[in-house]
């Protein structure tokens, strides 16, 4: 169950699906949000392996973006390795907005789909 991320399905036309969502989060509530994309970062690594670009057959990738709230940009980066999110300067702001865009192939969204946005999610 996903409590932050609330996702945006898009389809190109040529097989690939876009998942977009952003999330607010003050500084008391940024763990649980950083907890949540690192649940289904973690999620795509184990099922489809590290992210990659699309058009080099790598079934998935991500963009992410993450701001204070005054809208200055943040250093953030999934760490496939780790499998982490690092943000070292969020949890010195007051709040943070984060981007969150992952791109895949038919079977990458549908099991997407099946394992965060479907009614049993």
């Amino acid at each position: 169950m996903l409590n932050y991320l609330d996702f945006e399905t898009s389809d190109d036309g040529e097989g690939i699906t876009t998942f977009d969502a952003m999330a607010y989060a003050t500084a008391e509530r940024w763990p649980a949000l950083r907890a949540e994309v690192e649940q289904v970062l973690e999620w795509c690594s184990a099922q489809f392996g590290q992210p990659g670009s699309l058009e080099h057959d790598h079934p998935w990738d991500l963009d992410l973006q993450l701001q204070s709230k005054s809208g200055h940009a943040l250093a953030v980066h999934w760490d496939a390795q780790q499998r982490r999110l690092v943000a070292p300067d969020a949890a010195l702001c007051e709040a943070v907005q984060l981007s969150l865009t992952i791109s895949g192939n038919e079977s990458f969204a549908l099991s997407l789909e099946s394992r965060f946005l479907g009614d049993d999610a």
